[in-house]
């Protein structure tokens, strides 16, 4: 279903359709990919896990990724059928769970390898799993230990090796991509091929490919939600839909002589007689508390810019030079409204954040309306 934020303090319109095509435009995008994992953690950045889950099952996506046992819980809850990886190291005594969800840990140690182990032969079970291979940028696991866990785990009777995993955030930290060692993983692949096995290794999209002698699946995140690839990105040049629009209204308008102070504690004081409207937006909603001055909402297809310290439940914007506005006239945060467009990565680049954390900022109290329909 789909609403009008006009008689909402404030709201959020996702785009499912445009979820799907994004996913569909990935695939012609990148055809020699093996497979397209969809990583969906923090309630799929806070878009709603199951409505979007459900959706790229119904478009597609190979499998899932989540960081930690309750996400994949909520994923498994959706539909049975998919892979559900979850990237995160476990904590010990969650392993029954893993089992009894049918969800795939990441194991990064051999302290893990071997809590597992014993938990599957308990269960008379065998368990799927992948393997954190190192990087030359991270510590965990170190190439000796895993080497000693991949010996392990092509010896096990309980625990199958399906896949390496390289972790890497991708384009929401562009800097935080991963620097496969290509030494580890030349002896992997000669260890595995003997034991005649085949398996895969997934990564993010900011992570170098070249010398990875396995069939790799893309790990995409935030790109699937509307986030244009960072220029590290193997996806750079790729044009994703938006998918989300996040939107409040006005609530009152007031004339203010020069020299008044606006925004909580007064911090800013009007250098002219201004024009002023009250937003129903706070950080309390997800809006920064420092947003003013960095940020700007389009009201009537104009932009506006937000003055003074965000409250927890309102944010003031200067209106003065807007001919026509009135209380109930919808606010646009991120979004699109006349021809005046404000992308998600305008939103972050002005408030100095990342997308993940301005996504999964906007909190639960935000309402949130699906389009469904073509």
């Amino acid at each position: 279903m789909e609403g009008s934020s006009t008689h909402l303090r404030c709201s959020v319109r996702i785009d499912l359709c445009a979820l799907e095509r994004n996913l569909g435009k990935l695939r012609f995008f990148m055809p020699k990919t093996s497979g397209y994992i969809a990583l969906v953690s923090a309630d799929a950045f806070g878009y709603g896990v199951a409505a979007a889950v459900v959706r790229l099952m119904l478009s597609g996506a190979d499998a899932f990724a989540v960081t930690n046992v309750a996400e994949g819980i909520q994923v498994r809850e959706v539909g049975e059928g998919w892979r559900v990886i979850v990237m995160s190291s476990s904590l010990a005594g969650e392993e029954d769970a893993y089992f009894q969800n049918s969800l795939t840990p990441v194991l990064a140690s051999m302290e893990e390898l071997r809590r597992f182990e014993k938990k599957a032969k308990e269960r008379g079970e065998k368990l799927g799993v992948h393997m954190r291979a190192p990087t030359l940028d991270t510590t965990l696991p170190s190439p000796e230990e895993a080497g000693e866990m991949l010996d392990a785990l092509l010896e096990s009777e309980y625990l199958e090796l399906e896949a390496l995993c390289l972790l890497g955030t991708g384009t929401g930290a562009p800097n935080e991509g991963s620097v496969p060692d290509a030494e580890f993983l030349s002896r992997a692949k000669e260890k595995i091929g003997k034991s005649g096995r085949t398996i895969f290794l997934h990564h993010a999209d900011v992570c170098d490919v070249s010398k990875i002698p396995f069939q790799c699946a893309l790990r995409a995140g935030l790109v699937l939600f509307g986030m244009k690839p960072s220029e590290k990105s193997m996806l750079r040049g790729f044009e994703p839909e938006q998918v989300l629009t996040f939107r409040t209204s006005v609530s009152q308008i007031k004339n203010l002589p020069k020299g008044a102070t606006v925004g909580y504690g007064r911090t800013h004081t009007l250098a002219k007689d201004s024009k002023i409207a009250l937003l129903s937006v706070g950080y309390g909603d997800g809006v920064p508390r420092e947003a003013g001055g960095k940020m700007s909402v389009i009201i009537r297809g104009k932009k506006a810019e937000v003055i003074g310290r965000v409250s927890m439940d309102q944010a003031t914007v200067d209106v003065s030079d807007f001919d026509e506005i009135e209380t109930g006239d919808e606010a646009i945060i991120v979004g699109e409204s006349g021809g005046v467009s404000i992308g998600i990565e305008e939103y972050c680049s002005r408030l100095d954040i990342t997308p993940a954390q301005a996504l999964t900022s906007i909190t639960k109290r935000v309402a949130r309306f699906y389009k469904m329909l073509y």
